[in-house]
């Protein structure tokens, strides 16, 4: 038997699960490597699929200046 310790996933890493739907980035790659980040249509993607918040959602526009598909949403952003 196999012990593994129980991992609290975060929205931005439910985010980045999923592979971008505009520049096709895998999942768990961020879209732009420096300074890391991924494009917001990646979070709406997720958040259309179930995978977060409202409430999740509405921070990270909140923190935008440009808000457009193509938009990146750097780490530690949110």
């Amino acid at each position: 038997m196999q012990d593994t310790i129980p991992r609290t996933i975060t929205a931005t890493q439910a985010a980045r699960a999923r592979q971008c739907p505009l520049c096709q980035a895998a999942p768990g790659t961020p879209c732009q490597a420096k300074p890391p980040g991924d494009h917001l249509a990646r979070y709406l993607d997720a958040y259309t699929a179930g995978q977060l918040t409202r409430a999740y959602t509405a921070a990270v526009l909140g923190e935008l200046v440009v808000i457009t598909r193509s938009t990146i949403v750097q780490d530690g952003a949110r």
